[in-house]
C-alpha cells in the first residue's frame, strides 16, 4: 500500500505478507519455506477462501507550518492517492512479473479532505 500526493511524492509505504509461518521444529524457532521442511506452524496469517479480512493503516499526512496573519496555521493536502495492490510470491520474494509474481488485484482511490 502505497500514500501520494497529488503531484506524485510517496510519503507512506507499507507490506503486509499473508502466509502460514511454519518453523522446523525441535527446538529451532527460525521460519522456513518450502513444504519439506515445515514440521509446526507458528501463526497463519494467510488469506483464507470466502472470508473478508479488514486491514487497518495509520498514514501521518504530510503537513507545512505557515504564518497567515501573524500566526502559525498548520497546512495539510487537501486531496491524496492511496494505491493498494495485492501480490502473489510462490517463492515468498520479488522477482519477474508473469512469472516470479502475479498481480491479483489493485485499487488507486483519491482521497479529498474537507
Amino acid at each position: 500500500m502505497t500514500a501520494k500526493t497529488t503531484d506524485g511524492k510517496e510519503f507512506f509505504r507499507s507490506e503486509k505478507i499473508y502466509m502460514p509461518q511454519s518453523d522446523m521444529s525441535r527446538g529451532d524457532k527460525r521460519m522456513v519455506y518450502g513444504a519439506h521442511r515445515k514440521m509446526g506452524i507458528l501463526r497463519d496469517t494467510s488469506l483464507q477462501p470466502n472470508l473478508t479480512k479488514i486491514e487497518t493503516f495509520d498514514i501521518v499526512v504530510p503537513y507545512k507550518d505557515v504564518e497567515k496573519d501573524g500566526k502559525k496555521v498548520r497546512e495539510y493536502p487537501k486531496e491524496i492517492l492511496i494505491e493498494v495492490a495485492l501480490w502473489y510470491l510462490p517463492a515468498g520474494k520479488r522477482g519477474e512479473v508473469g512469472k516470479d509474481q502475479f498481480l491479483f488485484f489493485k485499487e488507486e482511490r483519491k482521497v479529498v479532505f474537507k
